[in-house]
């Protein structure tokens, strides 16, 4: 079984030596996704609960430009820049699920001018 790179024109092509998304099998792993537009422009500046629509948009599009769905994915792990913003995070994230929801790992970390980054594996069926 060989891996291939993945792709979607609805969000931003890598800028470094990696890949959108990573397909192997079954298996679609996805890197970190942010606030980015396709042309890879910060969306909601200030606004914590826009990126996190942003960025959550953006992993919807890689799925399902790929055959995947949102209830395919099994595990995310989550980066906020502030964990203050967890509840919020948290009440935004639920909306794009259904259960059992995907298990999850929230840390906090310095982003890059951002908020929030998610990056997760999703198993088709």
């Amino acid at each position: 079984m060989t891996k291939q790179a993945i792709e979607s024109s609805h969000v931003a092509k890598p800028f470094g030596a990696y890949s959108t998304a990573v397909l192997k099998g079954d298996m679609l792993f996805l890197s970190g996704h942010g606030p980015f537009d396709e042309n890879q422009q910060l969306i909601g500046k200030d606004d914590f609960a826009i990126q996190t629509h942003k960025t959550m948009q953006n992993i919807r599009y890689v799925l399902e430009d790929n055959g995947f769905h949102m209830d395919d994915i099994v595990r995310s792990t989550v980066y906020l820049s502030d964990i203050s913003h967890w509840v919020t995070f948290n009440e935004i994230y639920g909306q794009y699920f259904n259960p059992p929801y995907p298990t999850r790992c929230v840390v906090e970390c310095k982003l890059n001018g951002f908020m929030v980054e998610i990056e997760c594996t999703a198993i088709k069926g």
